[in-house]
């Protein structure tokens, strides 16, 4: 008994625990409120070292200073099939005898009515899951730490959907001023104290709180701007789940329980959410390595070759993403003129094979379910996945120093990404029934389109993806679809000069190779009254120097 109270202790104290180094691919900027007080953040050489400190569920533990990060053994990326089958599913017939917490005030009831009508709709809005969002709206509406959590999360959410509205009585003019309304960040501080001061229910209750309100957390940070305190949020959450999966694994924990809460179900839920936030990261993180990604990950799949579900897919061909960019970005660090070592060419080959597994296996899928072609809801999906399965051989293809040239050679490829995109934007536009800005945690196309118009030096596919991207202000975890814009923009400015004034190249091959933008990324600064700009950073093909300029939105 003593080992178990251990263990769980144990687990909880992995919330406090300092996150790894990480710096962001396009050094992005942040935004700091009174909210962070206790969460202080130094920046060193280009490098952000995050020290925080993280809820915890006991209140003699606040006052410990935060332990040093010291990472954990790296985990399979699929749950134990007892754990998946034991909890999958299992929603409403667990839950214990709640009540719907009141609603004090219009303001709040039009804040809850906002957040399960809209936000719940665009949180997973790729790869939609009803039982999930039934999850969340049950848990805002029943307990006091994720009810304001929510609270928090509608208000900045309906600030920035509406930033742009003429109606100056109800929402903010400006992309300035919309952050400025401290009812966000009045509920936001009021759900970590409801988390703090939580004394009832088992350590499974607390531990699954603790993880929603990390995931809304993650989700209101990155819409406020803070990017590097929605990375330490969901830091702090994967680092939860880890250790429960540990518990789970060594059988010492209370989640092994043979008729599981609904609690129980809630942490599977809210586990696969963060996780999948967590490899999403590596498209904008240089220095991030996911919870559940293996330097020699196989790729694991039933005897018949298909997936169970597009959802199991989209978590595989995620998976073998995030080893592409890992890939990516430790090859741009090599000099043009070194070689890649042969670990690196072995690894080049084994994440190949990968891409070529899951594609078998993703049209096997497709065959056996016809209906996923067709069906509105998983359309989507099924594009989407085709699209990040193209670029990212496109990528581990042309990865390698002294390679820029060979993206001419894709063009092909290029041309059906962006035709895949338009299909993607139009059906965005009609599941957000507005042209007004969305925002969704998840990665989407805005990576994707921002890789296309970089590396295609074709002019119509170029301007193609401006106009993708300028057609609905997006935003996808802290991809920004006008920044993406103005920095292609910015690339043909550079790659195309010297042309005849007023006139368009005709054919990639008008672009020599030292006029070529090699290595690009970029900071968003927004701060006090001055305009937004971005301060980009690039390198040329074959050539030294680091250019930097500074750029208005």
């Amino acid at each position: 008994m003593d080992e178990i109270k251990e263990n769980t202790k144990t687990a909880s104290q992995a919330w406090r625990r300092k996150p790894r180094k990480f710096a962001p691919k396009s050094r992005l900027g942040c935004r700091t409120c009174d909210g962070y007080r206790e969460m202080p953040v130094a920046f060193k050489n280009e490098k952000t070292e995050i020290q925080s400190t993280h809820y915890h569920n006991e209140k003699a533990d606040r006052a410990e200073s935060c332990n040093s990060y010291h990472p954990c053994t790296t985990i399979s990326a699929y749950h134990p099939k007892t754990w998946y089958s034991k909890y999958h599913g299992l929603i409403w017939q667990n839950l214990g005898p709640f009540m719907i917490l009141p609603v004090t005030g219009s303001a709040q009831a039009e804040a809850m009515w906002f957040f399960e009508s809209i936000s719940i709709k665009h949180l997973n809005e790729y790869r939609p899951c009803e039982s999930w969002r039934k999850t969340l709206m049950f848990f805002s509406q029943t307990v006091p730490s994720v009810r304001y959590a929510a609270i928090a999360l509608a208000l900045i959410h309906r600030n920035y959907l509406y930033r742009d509205s003429s109606d100056r009585m109800q929402q903010p003019q400006s992309s300035r001023d919309w952050l400025r309304d401290n009812g966000p960040l009045f509920h936001y501080n009021r759900a970590i104290r409801l988390l703090l001061d939580q004394e009832n229910g088992t350590s499974t209750e607390r531990t699954a709180v603790t993880l929603l309100v990390c995931y809304l957390f993650t989700c209101f940070d990155h819409l406020a701007g803070n990017y590097v305190q929605a990375v330490k949020h969901l830091r702090g959450g994967v680092e939860l789940s880890r250790n429960i999966d540990k518990a789970i694994l060594n059988n010492n924990s209370t989640y092994d329980d043979p008729k599981p809460s609904g609690f129980c179900t809630l942490i599977y839920q809210v586990t696969r959410q963060i996780r999948r936030l967590d490899m999403q990261a590596v498209s904008f993180l240089v220095d991030w390595t996911p919870a559940d990604i293996q330097e020699k990950f196989v790729l694991q799949l039933p005897p018949d070759g298909t997936f169970l579900s597009l959802d199991l897919a989209a978590d595989h061909l995620q998976t073998v993403v995030a080893q592409v960019m890992r890939l990516r970005h430790t090859v741009q660090q090599m000099s043009p003129m070194d070689r890649m070592p042969p670990t690196l060419l072995s690894l080049k080959d084994t994440v190949f094979g990968q891409l070529e597994t899951w594609q078998s296996s993703f049209k096997n899928t497709l065959r056996q379910g016809r209906s996923y072609e067709t069906s509105s809801e998983t359309y989507p999906l099924v594009s989407l996945l085709r699209l990040q399965h193209t670029v990212a051989c496109i990528l581990l293809s042309c990865c390698g120093p002294g390679r820029e040239m060979d993206y001419d050679n894709f063009l092909p490829q290029f041309q059906q990404c962006v035709a895949l995109a338009r299909d993607l934007a139009a059906a965005h536009e009609r599941f957000s029934e507005s042209s007004r800005a969305t925002f969704t945690p998840e990665i989407g196309i805005i990576p994707l389109l921002y890789i296309i118009g970089v590396k295609c030096r074709h002019p119509m596919v170029r301007r193609e993806v401006l106009r993708i991207l300028r057609g609905q202000p997006t935003q996808e975890a802290v991809w920004d679809s006008i920044s993406a814009a103005r920095v292609i923009e910015r690339v043909i400015e550079i790659e195309e000069g010297g042309f005849e004034e007023g006139l368009m190249i005709q054919s990639m091959e008008q672009i020599s190779v030292c006029k070529r933008i090699e290595a690009l990324s970029w900071v968003h600064v927004a701060s006090g009254q001055s305009a937004v700009r971005l301060d980009i950073s690039y390198t040329f093909c074959a050539r030294g120097g680091l250019h930097i300029e500074s750029l208005l939105i």
